[in-house]
């Protein structure tokens, strides 16, 4: 029988994931992604991926997804930074 002790119950993590997913997809799309929720997203599927309930087919899959979000997040974190730089610019909220 196989042990799920040692991973995060699969149900929550999947719908924390596609909550983030939803809000990133409904943001104006001028702007950039969010670097915190981008990051986030990258964790949730890199986990998601590693999680003995997904098949090889959907851990592949959820592999490469994991890989671009957190390309994202960095280039979204290197854009918020850059418009930190300007001294007009109105500091980014967190998403905690």
């Amino acid at each position: 029988m196989i042990s799920f002790t040692d991973h995060v119950p699969l149900e929550p993590l999947l719908a924390g994931t596609l909550a983030l997913l939803h809000h990133q997809a409904t943001r104006d799309v001028q702007r950039p992604p969010c670097p915190y929720a981008a990051h986030k997203l990258a964790l949730n599927l890199h986990r998601l991926a590693n999680h003995p309930a997904v098949s090889e087919p959907m851990t592949v899959v959820l592999a490469r997804l994991s890989a671009v979000w957190r390309e994202r997040a960095h280039v979204a974190a290197a854009q918020t930074h850059d418009e930190g730089d300007d001294e007009n610019a109105a500091a980014p909220a967190r998403l905690h």
